[in-house]
């Protein structure tokens, strides 16, 4: 199955972001839909009943977010209405229910409140649970089409409850797709590992560059759910034959739920001692559910003195290798782990710029190192990307680091 999303809104074409094309794309891969074409389009009626109109020829499905409140711009109902060339018709049912809604929250029903208990005829109302404005589902000779609200909210609540069981019970061919998540590689070096498996058949394989590593987005049809699954496992140990302790998961996997998993798994422990990253590898660290069990605490330590005070790093090692350096990172990590007490420690120290750089340590230079009970290892990083990215790739390499020294040789 095909698909074509629809974003409405003004808004959409000033700039604002749009968040909720990304989240059903995501969705809908999960059931194994693709989603050829994503659309922005303005409040305008015109406008968007030419591109519902060329979704339903060429998509098995589409699927509107936005334009279904009612205020003045809230034109998608009018839209589809010109789009099917079926007029729109008052809904008794829906129109009491608005009401009900209204005067529950000590709101008096109006005329343009009322306007959502419009559809256009021969389609279906779907319930919003967590607002006013129902959705709407029209089935063609040949598609599907849901309108769905804008309020991302109530547009997750919906899919979740209306459309997703609508489009699991359509049948057809299946379209099964994993993740697989790669750490340590550049994404042309992946590339170059996996590009004659591009041309598996009934495959798709697409190479996706993140700040946390490189994903590999595999999607495989099949005449049955078992058919496309074991194409999918075949797949799926070719790839990881060949990229090894390079791939460090799959679908949900992040590097920190690994290590987490890793530490539990040995009933280890985990301390930190950041500079540059200042705090962000402890909170990606105890975004894991369940972090306190492994997870010891951090020190941020942005100033000398206090990399001195809380971590122990010597005033010598500042003054002679300075505070980005191998030197001081190293004793970050030691500090970490002797002064909290956990099995492993990490230390971070670097420039993320955009200034303080020089042409001994430029900006985007970072060292990591890793502490435990056979001794420290350390690593120099000179990152690419402006701060906000130089900080998070320092901390999803840190984590990396950490993973291989937990799963590697005693």
């Amino acid at each position: 199955m095909d698909a074509h999303l629809i974003a409405v809104g003004s808004e959409l074409l000033q700039g604002f972001p749009d968040t909720n094309t990304g989240w059903l794309a995501e969705r809908l891969g999960r059931i194994g839909i693709r989603v050829r074409q994503i659309s922005l389009v303005g409040d305008e009626e015109a406008g968007i009943a030419a591109l519902v109109s060329d979704g339903l020829r060429r998509a098995d499905l589409v699927i509107l977010t936005g334009g279904l409140g009612p205020t003045e711009d809230d034109r998608t109902r009018a839209a589809l209405s010109r789009a099917l060339g079926e007029p729109l018709e008052p809904d008794a049912r829906m129109a009491e229910r608005i009401e009900e809604w209204l005067r529950g929250r000590g709101r008096t029903p109006d005329d343009d409140q009322l306007r959502q208990a419009l559809r256009p005829r021969g389609a279906e109302f779907l319930e919003n649970r967590r607002g006013i404005a129902p959705g709407l589902v029209v089935r063609t000779r040949s598609a599907l089409l849901f309108a769905v609200p804008g309020v991302p909210a109530e547009m997750k609540e919906m899919f979740d409850s209306c459309v997703e069981p609508v489009l699991r019970s359509a049948g057809g061919p299946v379209l099964l797709r994993r993740v697989l998540k790669v750490a340590g590689r550049t994404e042309s070096s992946v590339d170059r590992q996996i590009r004659d498996l591009y041309a598996t058949p009934n495959a798709e394989l697409t190479i996706l560059a993140r700040s946390t590593g490189i994903e590999l987005v595999l999607r495989v049809e099949g005449a049955t759910r078992g058919d496309a699954a074991s194409r999918l496992q075949t797949l799926d140990e070719e790839i990881s034959a060949r990229l090894a302790d390079d791939l460090f998961g799959r679908d949900d996997d992040t590097l920190a739920s690994v290590v987490g998993a890793a530490l539990g798994a040995r009933a280890s422990t985990l301390a930190t001692a950041e500079s540059c990253t200042a705090g962000l590898l402890a909170a990606t660290l105890t975004e894991v559910p369940g972090a306190s069990a492994w997870y010891r605490g951090g020190l941020v330590t942005y100033a000398n003195d206090l990399k001195n005070a809380l971590a122990g790093v010597a005033l010598e090692t500042l003054s002679r290798s300075g505070a980005v350096s191998a030197e001081t990172a190293r004793e970050l990590a030691r500090g970490a782990r002797e002064r909290l007490g956990a099995d492993y420690g990490i230390g971070i120290t670097g420039i993320a710029g955009p200034t303080g750089g020089t042409p001994d340590k430029p900006v985007g230079l970072v060292y990591v190192a890793v502490a435990d009970a056979r001794g420290i290892v350390d690593f120099r990083l000179l990152l690419p990307g402006d701060r906000d990215l130089v900080r998070r790739r320092a901390v999803s390499l840190a984590l990396d680091r950490l993973r291989r020294r937990i799963l590697g040789p005693p």
